[in-house]
């Protein structure tokens, strides 16, 4: 089976309530994923577009960087802003890469909270007057240059309803907050925007729903039916497994696995010949992340403390081995300056639930 770059059952219920309502089993419902997965795959194959290339806008990259892009809304004559918001920020975006676009207004009752997130994390292009969150409307970009983000700060700039972006790269409550309000708009593939459109329509169609000017800044719309883009082609924000939302992890590891632990549970093993090549490889980001004077059980350890911290992604089963891999994005705090952020890829035996490698 192809590995799948992220699967959405955070934010689309499908499958959760699919599960509970049938009353699945975890066997029964690896082969409802699959079945899933490879008609997205190949749906996507049909309009042209490679899904193994897709990882880069599905999932997080190391030393790219992830932003929200505030805008006042009441500065717009129209109700339709967010069509006017995507008419400013398509055209900046890099013409050659993958990445996911999502958007909201920054909902919440608690409007003291929204402020301090903007005041501790926006960067503001003019002073804000802060009236209400859902007068803010935001438009989230993952796999960001660093130059691209400087370049898309000071072009939006000039436009009088950009307020500032608020950096996501690393965690902080900013992100974590965006990540209860924001919702998927599609995957910008190069040039093309591949979409989501009604169950009910064929998959041999291409719709652009939301009405936003996709074809006016030159990009091909591409569309396939909402249970399959939405599950396989929805960025997730990165933030903790909060309580209540435990299924995401649980069927995300379904997909690739009819024994699914909880990754609470799991116990954590560094083989010492690969701990020995942490060590030599990979020297400069245990330093940078100070885990260079970690001893093997000391790096466990601190690996099981995040285990459960993020979601998974890259998931994929070897049957040759009888093995599942799954990747984690792991976040040291260092006590000054940014974070250091280190990908750890898993394999998961059954003496061993879950193991391996930090990449």
């Amino acid at each position: 089976m192809p590995s799948i770059h992220t699967l959405n059952a955070r934010g689309h219920l499908m499958l959760d309530v699919m599960q509970s309502y049938f009353k699945l089993s975890p066997a029964q419902m690896r082969k409802e994923i699959m079945g899933l997965h490879k008609q997205a795959v190949e749906v996507l194959r049909q309009k042209g577009i490679d899904y193994g290339s897709l990882r880069s806008g599905l999932a997080p990259v190391l030393n790219r960087h992830e932003a929200a892009f505030i805008f006042d809304s009441s500065a717009f004559k129209t109700s339709w802003y967010g069509r006017e918001v995507f008419g400013q920020v398509l055209p900046l975006l890099e013409p050659a890469t993958t990445q996911s676009l999502l958007c909201g207004d920054l909902l919440g009752r608690d409007q003291n909270f929204i402020f301090e997130v903007l005041r501790e994390s926006l960067v503001l292009s003019r002073p804000l007057n802060f009236r209400h969150g859902t007068l803010l409307f935001a438009v989230y970009l993952n796999n960001l240059s660093e130059g691209t983000l400087a370049r898309m700060h000071s072009s939006l700039s000039l436009y009088p309803a950009y307020v500032g972006h608020m950096p996501t790269t690393f965690g902080t409550r900013a992100k974590t907050y965006l990540s209860t309000c924001l919702a998927n708009v599609g995957l910008k593939v190069r040039k093309q925007i591949v979409l989501g459109h009604e169950d009910d329509r064929s998959n041999s169609e291409n719709v652009n729903l939301p009405g936003l000017p996709f074809e006016d800044a030159g990009y091909r719309v591409l569309s396939l039916q909402e249970s399959l883009e939405g599950i396989f082609l929805s960025f997730k924000i990165e933030r903790p497994v909060f309580p209540g939302f435990e299924a995401d992890s649980n069927i995300s590891l379904n997909a690739i696995s009819e024994d699914v632990l909880s990754l609470r549970g799991c116990a954590v093993h560094i083989e010492p010949a690969k701990h020995g090549y942490l060590l030599t490889e990979k020297a400069g980001k245990l330093h940078k992340a100070r885990l260079d004077d970690f001893s093997r059980e000391e790096l466990e350890a601190v690996i099981q403390r995040k285990l459960s911290s993020n979601y998974i992604y890259n998931m994929e089963f070897l049957e040759e081995h009888d093995v599942m891999k799954f990747s984690l994005m792991i976040e040291i705090e260092r006590g000054e300056g940014y974070p250091t952020r280190l990908a750890a890829a898993f394999e998961g035996v059954s003496e061993i639930p879950c193991s391996r490698r930090v990449d």
